[in-house]
């Protein structure tokens, strides 16, 4: 692997861990402030809007300004989204704060995924991509628990976000990062129409890994756990993720991507029906968020491998931005449809809301043919 691109890559996560620190942390402030349930996840999902509004763009960026250059970018944004987080006491400042975290994903993430995905060898995508997707989980994992450790000073956490994610960039600065593929003559719509059952399981993987996250800390708050319990819930939730993602990488390398899919899908649905039960024993909310993560956090990268495997390298650019929008999409959902369900009932709500969007993921793994 070019040398840059593993710096990139580490890049990136550094700045994955700031985030999953920030996220719950960010929950927890905006409702000691006073903010109902609704209007945090309406705050939560703009991060998401974001990446929604700017990653479009992101491949004529890096065509007119360079790969590099890009990211570079991309990470002041996230800076300056973090430092915004550290002094936002109003609703419109965790807004604009938020929405510049989300322009900093959509400069760094899509572009980390497209380089990765057109590197890997032909037959070790799904590795590769699981490797790159382990890091993620346990950045997500290990940023929670940090900010549980220190939720008393949350200021001090998210400068320190802004910290971490300035002083990662440092070391690409003069590196040179791989050519990306130039596109083919077919039409993106094209391409996209026939990713469209990839796109819906990148969707779904971000509705249920980020609507479950802000889930799993609204349902622990609600439970009257305490803010640094309720904070760590995500952490769990992610090492679920972490724990799964190369696994997967190699088993769908090796047997195809389908009946990994069903497996997740199966978990995700049987975990959700059992929500009720957690009004009986709280701790179970610990096994259902390992298991969230489990099998929600397999969803997107089931999505690039499949990308990565069906996919000619010179479209597989294209392929990669319909992904992340498709996730992107799920993960503004996911957050707003938390809020809602958790505002109807902490428990049933969320087994009603989130348990049937499981099964759709079902009929698309059996339809379509991009998975194998």
């Amino acid at each position: 692997m070019n040398p840059t691109l593993r710096l990139l890559c580490l890049s990136t996560l550094m700045t994955v861990f700031g985030f999953a620190g920030v996220q719950p942390l960010a929950v927890t402030v905006m409702e000691a402030q006073g903010l109902g349930a609704t209007t945090i996840g309406l705050l939560s999902a703009l991060i998401f809007g974001g990446v929604l509004v700017l990653a479009p763009f992101q491949p004529a960026l890096v065509e007119r300004f360079g790969a590099l250059r890009t990211y570079q970018a991309g990470k002041a944004l996230a800076t300056l989204g973090f430092v915004g987080c550290a002094w936002a006491t109003l609703p419109w400042l965790w807004a604009i704060s938020l929405l510049l975290l989300g322009f900093g994903g959509a400069l760094t993430w899509p572009l980390t995924d497209t380089l990765i995905a057109t590197e890997a060898p032909t037959g070790k995508k799904g590795a590769w991509l699981g490797l790159f997707q382990s890091g993620m989980g346990l950045a997500f994992a290990l940023g929670p628990f940090v900010s549980a450790a220190l939720q008393s000073w949350p200021k001090a956490v998210f400068l320190g976000a802004a910290i971490i994610c300035g002083l990662s960039s440092l070391p690409l600065i003069g590196g040179k990062l791989p050519t990306p593929v130039e596109e083919d003559d077919t039409p993106s719509w094209e391409v996209w129409r026939n990713a469209t059952g990839l796109a819906i399981v990148a969707f779904l993987g971000g509705l249920f890994e980020n609507g479950t996250h802000t889930v799993g800390t609204l349902v622990a708050l609600a439970l009257g756990w305490s803010g640094a319990a309720s904070v760590a819930l995500p952490g769990v939730i992610a090492a679920g993720s972490f724990a799964i993602q190369y696994p997967l990488g190699r088993i769908a390398d090796k047997r195809g991507t389908r009946g990994v899919l069903l497996a997740g899908l199966t978990g995700l649905a049987l975990s959700l029906a059992a929500m009720p039960l957690v009004g009986h024993w709280s701790p179970l909310l610990w096994v259902l968020g390992f298991i969230w993560g489990s099998a929600g956090g397999c969803l997107y990268t089931l999505a690039m491998t499949g990308s990565a495997q069906v996919f000619p390298e010179r479209q597989i650019a294209s392929v990669t931005t319909l992904m992340v929008l498709g996730y992107t999409v799920g993960s503004a959902i996911g957050p707003v449809l938390g809020g809602v369900a958790v505002d109807a009932s902490p428990l049933w709500g969320v087994a009603l809301v989130f348990g049937p969007l499981a099964l759709i993921g079902w009929f698309v793994a059996f339809k379509q043919k991009v998975f194998c």
